[in-house]
């Protein structure tokens, strides 16, 4: 049975939730996603959800969450704000008291995402340093109440999604290129002077080891979100900030290339798209990736060995995507709180309902808990 939002609210706030029981870890254990949400009632939220869409645990949240970082070693999440939010939340599934907000830092808010070390010691964070627009990466000691031990810089501007490769030191960080500043919300505050770039930085020492830009007429592409194979290709979706009739290639891919390689759809299906990715999965085979398109209404399918477009299927609104179990396998969800199955045989997908709520709209990401 799910924890009623109000009930744990009122939980919460009076300081009157129980001792450790398995409760909160057992409603965890029988989730199989995570993602963030708006319910009707406007409260902002985190949630599990079962294989068959159902929320079994729900985790109140001060503003409009982005994306979920699991500790690869302990019962604990956290939530990181969406950009230019202030706070990440830290859920301790077997704590008294499961919910710890921290706060970014004067001069610092955060850019949507976190990512662990292999050990969990150390979550590394996308930043912002908005009195000079650098992107740095906070690093905070997650043995430590996730204390701010210090930063190193992104190597570029407007810090998004951050992954560690196999090496266990790598992270690939995808730099957008967008200036903002907590003032101005989510106006964009570069938009003629773009550079956005994937940068690899040694998470020890804060060196680059490389970055990866696009050509001068792609400046205004932002390089946004990402997710890898086991062998570090990174798969990548991308966001244009330019004129709205041009067509730019949306999706790449990078492993050891001197450059990305862009990635184009059919042309009726790249206009389709509005020059708008919203999230990336990678299936189960490590062979194809989805990425949706929200303003478009459609989730693509692509091959990371050859770099062909495989189809695509509609959904609209739809923006968080992660693997299922089984290759050429996806779980989607949309703005209107409708979760699908997608599966594809050759270059047809189809869609299997696994639940509609009205009560949730589902933000950008879903993680695979």
């Amino acid at each position: 049975m799910a924890i009623k939002r109000r009930h744990f609210l009122m939980l919460a706030a009076g300081g009157l939730l129980p001792a450790p029981t398995p409760s909160w870890a057992t409603l965890a254990e029988s989730g199989r996603w995570l993602s963030c949400r708006r319910e009707s009632s406007g409260q902002y939220s985190a949630c599990w959800l079962t294989d068959a869409g159902d929320v079994t645990l729900t985790i109140p949240l001060p503003g409009r969450g982005h994306a979920i970082a699991r500790h690869p070693r302990r019962a604990e999440i956290v939530i990181m704000a969406r950009r230019p939010g202030t706070f990440m939340m830290v859920a301790d599934l077997h704590a008294s008291t499961p919910i710890k907000r921290i706060d970014s830092p004067p001069e610092r808010h955060f850019y949507g995402h976190g990512v662990f070390d292999a050990e969990g010691r150390l979550l590394y964070a996308t930043e912002n340093d908005f009195a000079t627009g650098a992107g740095v990466i906070g690093i905070y000691d997650a043995a430590d109440g996730y204390r701010r031990l210090g930063e190193f810089s992104s190597h570029g501007v407007g810090p998004h999604e951050l992954r560690l490769l196999g090496d266990g030191n790598t992270l690939v960080i995808a730099n957008g290129g967008i200036r903002t500043h907590p003032d101005r919300g989510r106006a964009l505050l570069n938009r003629e002077d773009m550079r956005p770039n994937l940068a690899y930085v040694d998470r020890t020492s804060g060196q680059l080891q490389g970055a990866f830009g696009l050509p001068d007429t792609l400046h205004q592409l932002s390089i946004r979100h990402i997710d890898l194979t086991a062998d570090d290709t990174v798969c990548i979706a991308m966001q244009y900030e330019g004129p709205a009739n041009d067509r730019p290639p949306l999706v790449a891919l990078h492993r050891g290339e001197p450059s990305l390689r862009l990635l184009t759809a059919p042309e009726p299906v790249q206009a389709t798209m509005h020059n708008y990715c919203g999230s990336v999965a990678i299936d189960a085979s490590d062979q194809v990736c989805a990425v949706t398109s929200p303003r478009g209404g459609l989730v693509t399918l692509w091959s990371i060995a050859e770099g062909d477009w495989l189809g695509s299927s509609p959904m609209a609104d739809c923006c968080g995507v992660a693997a299922g179990d089984s290759a050429r396998e996806f779980v989607v969800t949309n703005g209107a709180g409708t979760i699908v199955r997608l599966t594809g045989d050759t270059d047809r997908w189809t869609q299997t309902l696994l639940s509609t709520d009205t009560y949730s709209n589902w933000d950008n990401h879903l993680l695979v808990g």
